[in-house]
């Protein structure tokens, strides 16, 4: 008997880096264990048409070792916290919350920044900041995202509290951080996301906005 798992991960991750991060090395550990597959994924978006979440469809073969692997699997790839397992059991509904991982997301102000902004600096300098400034705390770069107004880069470690602590005061200090909004706890809602501002303290140009890649979204 075979029996249906709905798996929400709680990350703005496009399609391509989903399969790779979670649904290919589910699939392996799944079927070498004889304990069910991968039928299916989707992501749902906001009216910015930014990933909010991930979803995938399992059919596994039991309700208690193959959730537990699926746990372990998705947990070892890097979940983030409040992402779910659901299912029915004897008629009930069953939510396993899962995740070690906190999100943090900057958003860039792509459209009302002064022109000698836009024409020096570059978000992959930016980039590289953060990476530097987060090795200390476990914390990571997965991707990034443009929209019509706002350019985000997205970054996940044990704690978003002590990544937003460490890269707040050279946000504060980089001219493309003018305007920009940093979103705690990046993800399900039950996790009481916060936004903070951020207050620039340098001067008002500095070191055109170069997005990472020409397609929109995560990888």
């Amino acid at each position: 008997m075979s029996h249906f798992i709905s798996v929400r991960i709680w990350e703005p991750i496009q399609a391509a880096g989903r399969a790779n991060r979670y649904e290919i090395p589910l699939q392996a550990a799944l079927r070498a264990r004889g304990m069910g597959e991968v039928i299916g994924s989707s992501s749902q978006m906001n009216m910015e048409l930014e990933v909010e979440s991930v979803e995938i469809d399992l059919n596994l073969a039991n309700l208690d070792e193959a959730v537990d692997l699926v746990k372990r699997v998705l947990e070892n790839a890097g979940a983030p916290v409040g992402s779910e397992l659901r299912f029915r059991r004897d008629e009930n509904e069953v939510v396993v919350p899962f995740g070690t991982l906190e999100g943090l997301a900057v958003y860039l102000d792509g459209v009302n920044l002064p022109d000698s902004v836009y024409e020096k600096c570059n978000t992959n300098e930016l980039a590289g900041l953060i990476l530097g400034t987060l090795s200390s705390v476990g914390g990571e770069i997965r991707g990034s995202w443009v929209g019509r107004n706002e350019t985000s880069i997205y970054m996940y470690g044990p704690n978003a509290e002590t990544m937003f602590a460490r890269i707040e005061p050279m946000l504060a200090s980089y001219p493309l951080c003018q305007n920009a909004r940093v979103v705690i706890r990046l993800g399900n809602p039950d996790l009481n996301p916060r936004t903070e501002n951020i207050s620039y303290n340098g001067e008002a140009s500095g070191p055109k906005l170069v997005f990472w890649g020409a397609k929109t979204g995560s990888g």
